[in-house]
Order: structure tokens, then C-alpha cells, then sequence
């Protein structure tokens, strides 16, 4: 498992483990800690 950290505040935002594609995923969401919508690319390295 991997974990994924808020660009803006640092804070952990999610867990992400299995990503092992060619295609980068992108993940927009509220993060829970500073409020700012956030966009993050998971792509599996």
C-alpha cells in the first residue's frame, strides 16, 4: 500500500496498493484536512 499525501497541506489523504497500469490514473477530491480541492496522479511507481 502506498500512501498518498495532499499536494497543498502534506497531510495523508488516502491508501492506494494494486496500481500497475501504463495509464496514469488522476484523482480530484476534497481533501478532509485543509478543504482544497485537489487533483493527484497515481501512476504506479
Amino acid at each position: 500500500m502506498i500512501q498518498i499525501k495532499c499536494p497543498k497541506c502534506r497531510k495523508r489523504v488516502f491508501d492506494i496498493g494494486g496500481v500497475v497500469q501504463k495509464v496514469p490514473v488522476i484523482v480530484e477530491l476534497k481533501c478532509p484536512h485543509c478543504r482544497n480541492i485537489v487533483r493527484i496522479v497515481c501512476n504506479g511507481q
